[in-house]
């Protein structure tokens, strides 16, 4: 069987559990049978499509946008392989690179995991003047993701602005909620970030909007299809000193 068949599909059920998969296995088969025909996967994507909200076109717009940021900061600041970039998912929209080689874990380092961490709501500041709360939300927002990789630069890796060979293990809720010293060294981490995102997407501006139009209108880049704009994408960005 074709994996490419299976992988859209798996894509729409992300979150499901097995019951939930099961039933609507039943619901199709059943709805299959009464039209004298045989199940078909187009029979599966239908209701998965009925199960998911109805998104606007300018909620589309700021999805595509936001996952666009996200990549060019990918391409430029991690020099990442993107393997996938969707606007298609239950949760929103999403990037995804391949496994890379371990590399140094320097103070630039990791400010630039910040940076792509944060390009998302920096693109959607720079394209739509305002920023929504798609960047936070749970523990795996990029918020969140962002937050701990500041964290850890201030307390475990010895890139703290204020004793930096001061080892210590931090919770990031418990110790920014009650150190306020803390949550002040954390948050100038996340402007610095902030700062490096935003000067990636205003430098790629073109490079975004190329990105975000392509996402529009296929929902999902992967395969020989995001390898084609990925290469166009390298021949638009401009490429930082030490990234």
């Amino acid at each position: 069987m074709d994996p490419n068949l299976l992988r859209p599909l798996a894509r729409k059920a992300y979150g499901m559990s097995g019951a939930d998969i099961e039933r609507l296995i039943r619901e199709a088969r059943g709805k299959a049978r009464r039209e004298q025909r045989q199940l078909c996967w187009d029979d599966i994507e239908r209701l998965l499509d009925a199960k998911r909200p109805n998104i606007s076109k300018e909620l589309r717009w700021r999805m595509a946008v936001h996952e666009a940021g996200h990549a060019i900061a990918h391409l430029i600041l991690r020099a990442s392989e993107i393997v996938l970039i969707t606007i298609d998912h239950p949760q929103g929209g999403l990037v995804q690179v391949a496994d890379e080689p371990l590399h140094a874990r320097t103070e630039t380092a990791m400010l630039h995991d910040i940076g792509v961490c944060l390009a998302g709501r920096t693109a959607e500041i720079e394209f739509l003047g305002v920023v929504s709360s798609g960047a936070g939300g749970s523990e795996d927002s990029d918020l969140a993701q962002a937050t701990k990789i500041a964290v850890s630069m201030e307390t475990e890796a010895g890139f703290g602005k204020v004793f930096p060979l001061l080892y210590r293990k931090a919770n990031e809720s418990t110790s920014l909620m009650f150190h306020l010293g803390l949550a002040e060294q954390v948050h100038a981490r996340l402007q610095e970030g902030e700062q490096l995102a935003t000067q990636v997407i205003r430098e790629n501006r073109e490079a975004v909007e190329v990105l975000a139009g392509e996402l529009v209108q296929n929902l999902t880049l992967e395969g020989s299809h995001l390898t084609e704009t990925v290469a166009e994408l390298r021949k638009l960005v401009v490429v930082r000193p030490g990234a």
